[in-house]
């Protein structure tokens, strides 16, 4: 049975993982300090790492940089959000590591660890189908959904929503990576909606981008003062909303904000 070190905060999201991967491996929990990690791998010899850093208070590149130094052919998969992605894009680069956003489906979880440990790494594991990322479009207008959705279906997974209250409800079943939601809407607005995602511990890490048709200043400063990934006025523009969807992926979120 293939070993791998789950090295983060022992923390719900750390069980949830550690159970899911104790069906067909052999998972060891480690600290997310250097030098237990550098003892457990000396112990057990794993054969992937993953970190974890979801829940950690700080974590600079001192575990990436040790591994990539010391054990360059163990495989690293690092499990980040937007709000770490800048910490450990730089690693990523590299056919030693690998990424998966939060939040992910713990069966998505075993099928990367599955592709790793079969030995398929670097751009045949970025270009697998599971690797498409999950976009949930929430709009009152359905000709908007369905605009956005052709604009969109041939590289992402759409799912759609018609309501905050809708959007909230599937968020825990879908698990986007990505949320694009309309500002002005009738019931619960996008802000309402936004604000309550910050109040939940899984959704609060989805990155939002606003939809909004105002163009005046005023509303502008509104719509950023929520703090959002980005924001996109409407119609979009296909060349706009897809650069600035990758660019929020990839945790590039002060040059979408504008």
């Amino acid at each position: 049975m293939k070993k791998i070190l789950l090295v983060g905060e022992l923390n719900e999201i750390a069980r949830s993982m550690n159970e899911c991967l104790a069906e067909e491996y052999q998972v060891q929990l480690c600290s997310p300090q250097l030098e237990s990690m550098q003892g457990m791998i000396k112990i057990i010899k794993p054969d992937l790492v993953l970190v974890c850093q979801i829940g950690l208070d700080e974590m600079d590149g001192t575990l990436f940089d040790w591994l990539r130094q010391n054990c360059p052919k163990l495989p690293v998969l690092i499990i980040t959000s937007s709000s770490w992605w800048n910490q450990c894009k730089v690693y990523c680069e590299s056919e030693q590591f690998d990424k998966m956003f939060r939040p992910i489906v713990n069966r998505e979880l075993l099928q990367r660890c599955q592709t790793i440990l079969n030995g398929k790494r670097g751009k045949s594991l970025h270009s697998a189908s599971g690797d498409r990322k999950k976009i949930l479009i929430v709009d009152d207008s359905p000709l908007v959904l369905r605009n956005i959705k052709g604009l969109l279906e041939d590289r992402y997974d759409i799912e759609l929503a018609v309501s905050g209250e809708q959007a909230l409800k599937r968020i825990p079943a879908k698990q986007p990576d990505l949320v694009l939601l309309d500002y002005e809407m009738p019931g619960m607005s996008g802000k309402e909606t936004f604000e309550a995602m910050l109040e939940d511990e899984y959704a609060r890490e989805i990155p939002v981008i606003f939809l909004t048709s105002v163009a005046k200043r005023k509303r502008i400063y509104d719509v950023l003062k929520s703090s959002p990934a980005g924001y996109i006025l409407k119609p979009p523009v296909k060349e706009t909303l897809l650069s600035t969807i990758e660019k929020v992926l990839r945790g590039e979120t002060d040059s979408v904000i504008s």
